[in-house]
């Protein structure tokens, strides 16, 4: 058998014949190294030996030691082997920091964390072992080792419910998610809260706020805490309840939105009347007016009144609803007297069906009867009957640039016909004529008097305004523009009998005027217009 020869003997014989060829040498020796790696890789992979111990190649994600632990539970990590428990807690970490007690079985193969308190809710815990800890014979763990727990939720509320006091709450209470607002509610309202755990009722009653303030009562039912009011809610008012902070038995922090809000519907508005708003020269069997939602039918009509503008008499009749108790139609015993003034307004007690109070005015003047022709009758100078003198012509109102110039164009153009000078627009007293109208405007009502009892002379003595006279105008009209609310209302004024006293047009034509304050406030689709006079 031929010997094989050996690598050192091929190399040498092969480095005589390429000394002989330079120009080649390069490449072969490339070619040499590449054979000669493959000749070994392969010699290599079937060579005899030793077997090796595979690869394990470590994880780097932690081991997982719970799922939605309780903020108060321990947590318990596992060794394969007894520990050194100092070399452990010496570089223990948990993170995100959190202060816990260490503890660990007899023979120390497992350590327990129990939290000092409290975990965090909804939070992802790390637990590094250091590569440094050393088992019970000493030998150290040379990498460290990681181990992970989520904790529980935290409490949330689960509903929000808002509903008429007196309603039975699962038959006929509304539901409102958690993160909506509750709009068009009831003013005699109380307010359900719901929550996903057993809640510190003590901790939740002391963090309960409601803005703006509402007198009222909390208790508990079924684990839902509820508040009733003792007063009424503000007619078109927004309310927001808070929760922040609350904790439940446990001691968790609610989490989630803690904050909610709703809305309370706005009274009953005027939409639109039969004669009209102010009408003149009309014909008229009935007094009919549309609401823009129920009304309490029988505390209406007990307020209800019509009455002659130039006796005061109460004209009787009879008054009907319709099924909605939105329409509401007087029927007069006798015919309307022709060419009178007659006067339609809500006393004291009239409500809507929510019980939010209504008060309004308003006034139509029926037509004329024709007068008959008869012969002239020659009179005594002595017994001429007094005429009254012939109404001015008032020319339109200049232009304007806002609202209240407009507003005092008209009043300039009909003092200016009626021969009395001119008023200026005062910025100080259009701020307390703008109070009164939107807090009339905002609550419902309509009044010289302010809901706190305050007059127009209180009012304008609390705004630094000094004064030896003043008067003061209102109206108000749902569904128009502002000017058109103007336009109406300032014709109304001056349809009124002259020379007045106590009536609109005397204010607008009082020769003691000098200045004028005009507050316009518009809340939804009602305008509500106050003008202060001053000297």
């Amino acid at each position: 058998m031929r010997p094989i020869p050996s690598v050192s003997a091929t190399l040498a014989a092969l480095g005589a014949v390429l000394s002989r060829h330079r120009a080649a040498t390069r490449i072969s020796m490339t070619g040499l190294a590449l054979i000669m790696v493959m000749g070994l890789s392969q010699q290599s992979a079937t060579q005899a030996g030793p077997e090796q111990d595979p690869l394990v190649v470590e994880t780097l994600l932690p081991r997982n030691v719970g799922i939605a632990v309780a903020t108060t539970a321990s947590i318990t990590i596992p060794f394969d082997a007894a520990m050194e428990p100092v070399s452990v807690e010496s570089a223990l970490q948990v993170l995100p920091a959190q202060r816990a007690k260490v503890s660990w079985n007899e023979d120390h193969t497992a350590l327990t964390l129990s939290p000092e308190r409290l975990w965090r809710t909804d939070e992802s815990y790390l637990v590094v072992i250091p590569g440094s800890s050393r088992t019970a014979d000493g030998t150290a763990l040379l990498a460290a080792r990681r181990f992970s727990f989520t904790t529980q939720t935290a409490p949330v509320v689960t509903d929000f419910q808002v509903r008429p006091t007196g309603a039975d709450l699962p038959a006929q209470a509304t539901s409102q998610p958690a993160t909506g607002t509750a709009t068009r509610v009831s003013a005699t309202s109380l307010i359900s809260i719901g929550f996903s755990d057993q809640m510190d009722t003590v901790d939740v009653e002391g963090r309960f706020v409601i803005n703006p303030h509402v007198a009222g009562g909390l208790t508990w039912s079924g684990g839902k805490l509820v508040f009733t009011p003792t007063e009424r809610l503000a007619a078109g008012g927004r309310y927001t309840i808070s929760l922040v902070g609350a904790h439940d038995r446990a001691g968790n922090v609610l989490g989630g939105d803690a904050s909610f809000s709703f809305t309370i519907k706005a009274g009953a508005q005027l939409i639109t009347t039969a004669p009209k708003l102010g009408a003149t020269e009309t014909e008229t069997a009935s007094v009919e007016m549309w609401f823009s939602q129920p009304m309490d039918s029988q505390a209406a009509g007990a307020a209800f009144s019509l009455t002659d503008g130039s006796s005061g008499a109460t004209v009787d009749g009879r008054l009907e609803w319709d099924e909605g108790g939105t329409h509401l139609t007087f029927l007069p015993d006798a015919a309307l007297a022709a060419g009178t003034t007659f006067n339609v307004a809500f006393g004291e007690g009239a409500r809507d069906a929510d019980g939010n109070p209504v008060s309004m005015a308003w006034s139509f003047t029926v037509r004329a009867a024709p007068v008959a022709a008869q012969a002239a009758v020659a009179t005594p100078p002595a017994q001429t009957a007094p005429v009254a003198p012939p109404v001015p012509v008032v020319p339109p109102p200049a232009s304007a640039s806002s609202a209240a110039e407009y507003a005092v164009n008209q009043i300039n153009a009909s003092r200016a016909a009626y021969g009395f000078g001119p008023v200026v627009l005062d910025a100080a007293i259009s701020a307390v004529a703008y109070a009164h109208a939107y807090d009339q405007a905002a609550n419902g009502y309509f009044s010289h008097t302010g809901l706190d009892g305050s007059t127009r002379e209180s009012r304008l003595r609390a705004g630094g305004i000094g004064f030896g006279w003043s008067g003061e105008n209102q109206c108000y009209l749902v569904g128009r523009t502002d000017v058109a609310t103007l336009d109406w209302c300032h014709a109304a004024f001056m349809g009124e009998p002259y020379p007045g006293q106590f009536n609109h047009i005397a204010n607008v034509l009082n020769p003691n005027a000098r200045r004028v304050g005009v507050g316009i406030a518009q809340v939804g689709s009602k305008i509500v217009v106050v003008w202060d006079f001053t000297d």
